[in-house]
């Protein structure tokens, strides 16, 4: 029996209820991704408000969130597997809706910051859940499916939460007059971060329409190889796995300083409104997810034979140095249609470079320790991409003598990271193939670690 057969990880489930759990988790997904923009686009009132910095605006958007983000999400996937994974993923969402409004009740930084961590929490435990469940209901080419449904769906939809974010800002003065006299006088974005926390009561009970997971004690107490297991490996290809995890971390953190910005310079340097600049970022996110994932199905058809296996490495240190230098030019945008036209051309190269990524650390890393090496990639991605905002707004705080400060600090801090991230990734390229070659022959070995009973 195949790893793909067994029973645990291949229950029968009827298709329209296979369906059906992805269409709850790509809705899961979607909302979930709603607080960091509806945070973006509401950083000016929000700083007024509650007399913050850019610094302090920085750690909550990225450091108090993805902090939490990275420390629950072990321990959240721990309890999906032992117990029932809707109950579990039902009370994340709980806890990351009651948290967003609770960031509305807010009354200065440290609140703001623990209500965001909790955030951070609820949401860690949706990607690990989320992958886990789909092995239990498809087989074959219909799993592949279905996680090629969800990550596109996902990456599209951000645009359209970014937007939904916009007018949300916007229609809360509208419902004013409707509301208890109790929330009539409070400001628009606490308004909008408590209407964004009441879809949270409907997709609970929702999650419990899901079909249950079938349960295996022995899949409890298998603990899975040992640690040690994947020392061995990631020593003798150290060279290659910190090329790739520290340029990968570097780009991340590049990403972030222009994606967490970018409305907010729109908003303080060039007049435009939350709904102008929500609208805007959606629709530079969703036309650059298209024409990146178009560009990279086109590439990989036209390279894959001339570069053969090592073209993710060679695309994601391409990725870092386009994106780098359309970095650089948003510096010169003087109106929102230039900046977020020079965003759409940032991300859509960073969306070209990166769709190979997946493909890159799953052919370095041998079947047996695959997961915990993916694992720490997604660790640091995290920790490090979390530090871009507090840094862009530490150097905007220094700049505040500039008119154009906040747009110098995240064009330039993006600039500076997406660089180190080229050279960081040029060691990979003599390294990838070996690396490999090794990660093949490992599978291939007949005495390899297995799981400790």
């Amino acid at each position: 029996m195949t790893a793909h057969e067994q029973p645990d990880a291949a229950r029968e489930v009827a298709p329209t209820l296979a369906w059906w759990t992805v269409l709850v988790l790509m809705m899961l997904a979607l909302y979930t991704l709603a607080d960091r923009p509806m945070l973006n686009l509401q950083v000016e009132p929000l700083r007024k408000e509650l007399g913050l910095s850019d610094f302090q605006i920085g750690l909550v958007q990225g450091v108090s969130v993805a902090l939490f983000t990275a420390f629950f999400g072990y321990p959240i996937a721990w309890l999906a597997d032992r117990f029932d994974r809707r109950i579990v993923l039902a009370a994340s969402i709980a806890v990351w809706s009651t948290a967003l409004a609770l960031m509305g009740l807010a009354r200065n930084f440290e609140e703001l910051f623990i209500a965001s961590a909790f955030v951070g929490a609820g949401e860690a435990g949706l990607v690990p859940i989320s992958l886990a469940m789909i092995p239990e209901l498809f087989r074959g080419a219909k799993r592949h499916l279905a996680n090629s449904v969800m990550l596109l769906a996902g990456r599209l939809g951000a645009g359209i939460v970014v937007a939904v974010c916009g007018w949300l800002l916007v229609s809360v003065d509208v419902w004013r007059g409707s509301l208890p006299e109790a929330l009539q006088g409070l400001p628009a974005w606490r308004l909008a971060l408590f209407a964004l926390a009441l879809p949270g009561a409907l997709l609970v009970p929702l999650l419990l329409t899901l079909p249950k997971r079938s349960y295996h004690a022995e899949a409890a107490t298998q603990p899975g190889a040992p640690l040690a297991a994947v020392l061995p490996f990631l020593r003798a290809n150290r060279l290659a796995f910190a090329s790739f995890y520290a340029g990968v971390a570097c780009m991340v953190f590049g990403v972030g300083c222009i994606m967490n910005f970018a409305p907010a310079v729109a908003m303080r340097q060039m007049a435009a409104n939350p709904m102008q600049a929500g609208s805007a970022m959606g629709a530079a996110v969703f036309t650059a997810t298209v024409i990146g994932f178009v560009i990279a199905q086109l590439g990989y058809r036209l390279f894959a034979t001339r570069l053969g296996s090592n073209l993710p490495a060679k695309a994601l240190l391409g990725a870092a140095i386009l994106s780098a230098a359309i970095a650089g030019a948003i510096v010169l945008a003087r109106t929102p249609a230039q900046l977020f036209f020079g965003v759409g051309a940032f991300l859509t190269m960073v969306m070209a470079g990166t769709l190979l990524f997946p493909m890159a650390l799953q052919d370095m890393s041998p079947s047996p320790v695959r997961g915990r090496i993916i694992a720490i990639a997604i660790m640091l991605n995290i920790v490090v991409g979390s530090l871009g905002p507090a840094v862009v707004g530490a150097v905007s705080d220094r700049l505040q003598v500039q008119p154009e400060g906040l747009l110098l600090a995240m064009a330039g801090t993006a600039v500076v990271a997406l660089v180190l991230s080229a050279g960081l990734l040029i060691p990979l390229l003599g390294r990838y193939e070996a690396t490999v070659a090794a990660a093949r022959q490992q599978e291939a070995r007949p005495d390899r670690e297995r799981p400790e009973s």
